[in-house]
């Protein structure tokens, strides 16, 4: 009996979802790490998934700490919900372990530009983009 409310119970878990919010930001892509390459595979994964991704460059300035930028909203909501969607959970099977892992976010309004977000691409990023590999 105990097996089988187990069973049922695992199947019913909840699963990622994916604020759909998030993805209709225009957003830009800045390799903050010091890695080079890094700013287009964490991009190019970012399309994958569904993000609307308009250019990457490199920053002059290394940042340890993968951080979202709000260039439009006063309040950073828009950081936010892209903050909130880049979370990760880490998992033991399909349970969640500790805390979710969500990246910075802060406010510099450019009202000159044509984007929303600027993701600056820190040291940390295996933590929210573990399956980016730059290529050589």
């Amino acid at each position: 009996m105990l097996a089988v409310g187990a069973s049922v119970t695992w199947r019913f878990l909840p699963e990622e979802q994916v604020d759909t919010g998030a993805k209709s930001l225009r957003m830009e892509v800045v390799n903050g790490c010091g890695m080079p390459r890094v700013g287009r595979a964490v991009a190019d994964e970012l399309q994958m998934r569904g993000f609307d991704v308009y250019s990457v460059r490199a920053d002059t300035e290394h940042s340890a700490r993968t951080t979202v930028v709000d260039l439009r909203d006063p309040a950073g909501g828009n950081a936010q919900t892209v903050a909130r969607a880049l979370s990760v959970q880490r998992r033991w099977r399909r349970l969640p372990l500790g805390p979710r892992a969500v990246p910075q976010t802060r406010v510099d309004l450019d009202s000159a530009r044509y984007l929303e977000v600027r993701l600056v691409v820190g040291e940390d990023f295996r933590r929210f983009f573990p399956r980016v590999v730059p290529l050589y």
